[in-house]
């Protein structure tokens, strides 16, 4: 067996053959295949010995070795872009820091905890408008820096990376004043409010050769995960045509930031926006239009954001997904109710219960959500930042999750004219 260390992944020749491999444009030169088997991943590929890129390992390629320059190439394979090989450092030790210290949820102690579980990750710097959270900063993480402004915490806490815990309309901002420092960014979800942002923490990003990612954590979840394994990995309800999701109350919003659509965006812009990653993971086609609706100022006067708020995704294949936020149903419906060509998945709160055909027969199936792991979010970004994993959250992934709520809510002004995303 021949062992070979392979971006830091070990791999173990598994087989190996010589024959012919032809094309419609090149003669017919013998080639010398190289199987391989990822052991810490589980990913099986092949190995592109000539080239200087970084490839991730995936199914269904191939490769041959020409009999007369002898260097093994690769078909199927794509190199990674400059954004998403930004581990150009190869470091080991990371300063972190995070900007917003709030007490909704203990957001800031939530990721620096989780930043804090992996190897060389030291929880350097909190920059907090309010002196009392900076005080609770320095109670929950002993000899940690506490700022009130980010510009000084730029200058004097030598960070690498900071996560943005704030309000979804100074995402944008704060994120190209990090980026242009020289300094990795995850952005709490959202990742902005608009596509020109979202361009804007891109260029930034790329400009100064540093990662700009989403805490999309929810990627992790258990219950999509599973979904996601019974649509695209089993398709065990064959090709999916419709899709329907979303949370359903009847309540009051509250009298905070994430109520008033200027600061949030919108009342799709909370959940909708993990709604909307998963669902781009789910059908990953080019989108054709997003169709929104809204309804305001009807129960509650007293509040900017949408009473209820949804969205029409149409794919390229045909397949349709309704994505709705709804603080006035009071007829709930469940979470997930999946359509497919052989059956279908419904929501049944903490399982999926999966309707098919077997032997003509429709036959009910309960399949248990998985655990969750949101540590996993954190665990990717360094690995990635080590040169050891693909980046998972991608900032064309998330750019394309606020170029479909932007739609929708371009789409709701106009009377529900379909709109082409910004990100398709």
């Amino acid at each position: 067996m021949i062992n070979l260390l392979l971006h830091r992944e070990l791999l173990e020749i598994k087989s190996a053959d010589f024959g012919q491999w032809s094309s419609s444009k090149r003669p017919q030169p013998r080639y010398f295949g190289i199987g391989a088997f990822c052991v810490r991943s589980g990913r099986r590929g092949l190995l592109n010995l000539a080239s200087g890129y970084r490839f991730g390992l995936g199914r269904g390629q191939t490769g041959h070795i020409d009999a007369h320059s002898g260097i093994l190439q690769i078909r199927g394979l794509k190199p990674l872009t400059e954004e998403h090989t930004v581990a150009a450092k190869k470091q080991e030790h990371f300063r972190v820091g995070v900007i917003g210290y709030g007490g909704a949820f203990n957001m800031g102690q939530l990721h620096l905890t989780s930043m804090a579980k992996n190897e060389g990750v030291e929880v350097a710097a909190v920059c907090e408008l309010d002196a009392e959270r900076r005080q609770v900063a320095e109670e929950d993480f002993p000899g940690i820096k506490t700022y009130g402004r980010v510009g000084t915490m730029l200058r004097n806490a030598n960070l690498d990376l900071v996560t943005i815990i704030t309000p979804h309309n100074t995402h944008a901002k704060l994120a190209v004043q990090c980026l242009n420092a020289g300094v990795h960014v995850v952005c709490e979800k959202p990742l902005a409010i608009t596509s020109a942002e979202v361009k804007r923490m891109q260029a930034a990003a790329k400009k100064n050769k540093v990662l700009i990612s989403t805490f999309h954590n929810r990627r992790w979840d258990g219950d999509f995960v599973v979904l996601r394994d019974l649509i695209l990995k089993e398709q065990i309800i064959g090709r999916v045509f419709r899709i329907e999701a979303g949370f359903y109350g009847y309540g009051e919003q509250g009298t905070w930031w994430r109520s008033n659509r200027k600061i949030s965006g919108g009342a799709i812009y909370d959940w909708g926006a993990h709604f909307t990653d998963w669902i781009l993971n789910i059908v990953p086609e080019k989108i054709i239009s997003v169709s929104g609706y809204q309804v305001k100022n009807s129960a509650w006067k007293k509040y900017d954001n949408e009473d209820h708020s949804e969205y029409t995704l149409r794919f390229h294949s045909g397949c349709t997904v309704t994505l709705t936020m709804s603080n006035l149903s009071m007829s709930p419906r469940p979470r997930w109710r999946v359509l497919g060509t052989q059956g279908a998945i419904e929501d049944a709160g903490g399982k999926y219960l999966v309707k098919t055909l077997i032997n003509g027969r429709q036959m009910s199936t309960e399949v248990p959500f998985a655990e969750s792991n949101w540590d996993a979010y954190y665990e990717n970004i360094f690995a990635h930042l080590r040169g050891r994993a693909d980046l998972v959250i991608t900032p064309e992934s998330a750019g394309r999750v606020i170029g479909v709520l932007e739609a929708a809510n371009i789409s709701a002004a106009r009377g529900s004219v379909p709109i082409k995303p910004a990100f398709v």
